[in-house]
């Protein structure tokens, strides 16, 4: 179940007049509410903390008429699936990480990728962006345990629905000063685009239409046999190679109807399905989670606007203007989120780099989130859970039951996740 939904929109893109609009609609999953330190990783039921899912929605000016075309792509955050927690202290901004619970057989974790199979079908595509290398362990024994989990469930699926898991090391590589984060994503995406494609309206065949008018006049019955003789040959052209000899004799006529074919395949686009769904996690699963989705959402507008026919390449170039105007958008989404989640805006410097903003201003500011952060998370972050517990118990008691909880927190059957 999904809570209100948050809509970044752009009336004016940049790309082509022809686009109507551009958003980013966010939904964020109410079973497992929470803020940062207070609930983490999944619950018995298989839900996991901060569950976001963004579609990415193009519109075309004459969306919602016979002759428009709309795109979408759909990508999701969550908790790491496993039983782990972190208690927030006054002394120190990043507590532990505790394994709560050893689960042999990850029944919980199973259950919460059955519910993205169910909800995206396959495949399911992981990024996990945690550290590998730490002084002092802690998100390297969950990125082991993660791994332990995922190689468990994929010994018992079918090849077909096989989790694909990509581990990369974002903070790691970004420390070099060469690093190309973004590129590194942006191979990633394709390569997760490639399985999942994404969702294209299409546009309506006139190849059916002509044939049927051609078909109620007598005059031209003859005429209307050799287009579907000449548009049968040529399908079967494309589907197996093989040339149909008797679609017409005269290669005059045969030209102007292959001409007139491709001018209806061009009017009449097949629609796209998207099948599968590419997972983002960090620890937060908010700031370098934040800068995968922007790759994501990037490689994936490059081929919306090609298959709506306003782009003549599936790439957007990573330093035009439309790509900016998609960064800033996902960056107001990534603080909007972590400010919710943890209290500040998201933390980020890969966004200004790419910017051309000052480096001492960055870091400047990323000091004062952390301070932020670390205030929300040590002092009001408690009262804040409390209420939001109360919201949802009292929502989901009263939709469901039609009476008010007479306990405490413990109200937590129907798998809300407290």
């Amino acid at each position: 179940m999904w809570g209100p939904a948050r809509v970044f929109w752009s009336p004016e893109f940049g790309v082509s007049p022809a686009i109507h609009s551009y958003s980013l609609l966010c939904k964020l999953c109410v079973f497992f509410i929470n803020l940062r330190y207070l609930k983490r990783g999944v619950n018995d039921r298989g839900r996991v903390a901060n569950d976001v899912e963004t579609e990415q929605i193009i519109l075309d000016e004459e969306a919602g008429s016979c002759k428009g075309k709309m795109s979408s792509i759909v990508q999701m955050r969550g908790s790491i699936p496993l039983f782990w927690s972190q208690e927030a202290s006054r002394f120190s901004p990043k507590p532990d990480i505790i394994l709560q619970r050893y689960d042999p057989t990850y029944q919980a974790t199973k259950l919460h990728f059955e519910d993205l199979a169910k909800r995206y079908s396959n495949p399911i595509i992981v990024l996990n962006l945690i550290k590998t290398v730490e002084k002092r362990p802690r998100e390297m024994m969950l990125r082991r345990e993660f791994a332990h989990a995922v190689g468990y469930l994929n010994a018992i699926l079918s090849e077909e629905n096989q989790l694909k898991f990509i581990h990369w090391d974002f903070h790691k590589f970004a420390k070099s000063k060469s690093a190309n984060v973004l590129a590194v994503l942006g191979a990633v995406a394709s390569e997760a685009l490639d399985l999942t494609s994404f969702y294209y309206s299409g546009k309506p065949s006139l190849v059916k239409k002509r044939a049927n008018q051609l078909n109620r006049t007598s005059t031209g019955r003859d005429a209307s046999l050799r287009d579907l003789r000449g548009k049968s040959g040529d399908l079967v052209k494309i589907g197996s190679g093989s040339e149909n000899s008797n679609s017409l004799t005269s290669r005059e006529r045969e030209g102007d109807l292959s001409q007139q074919i491709k001018t209806d395949t061009c009017d009449g686009d097949p629609p796209r399905f998207q099948s599968g769904v590419l997972r983002t996690n960090c620890i937060d699963c908010l700031d370098r989670t934040n800068v995968a989705q922007y790759a994501y959402g990037l490689a994936a507008l490059g081929r919306q606007l090609h298959a709506m026919g306003l782009t003549d390449k599936p790439k957007v170039d990573p330093d035009s203007s439309i790509a900016a105007a998609l960064m800033d958008m996902y960056q107001s989404m990534g603080d909007a989120l972590a400010q919710q989640y943890g209290g500040s805006a998201a933390h980020n410097t890969v966004f200004p780099e790419r910017q051309g903003k000052w480096k001492a201003t960055t870091q400047s500011r990323e000091f004062l989130k952390s301070i932020k952060r670390y205030y929300s998370n040590a002092y009001t972050d408690g009262e804040k859970q409390d209420a939001i517990n109360l919201t949802i118990s009292h929502f989901f008691f009263f939709k469901i039951f039609g009476l008010l909880p007479t306990t405490g927190r413990k109200t937590c059957s129907l798998g809300v996740g407290f």
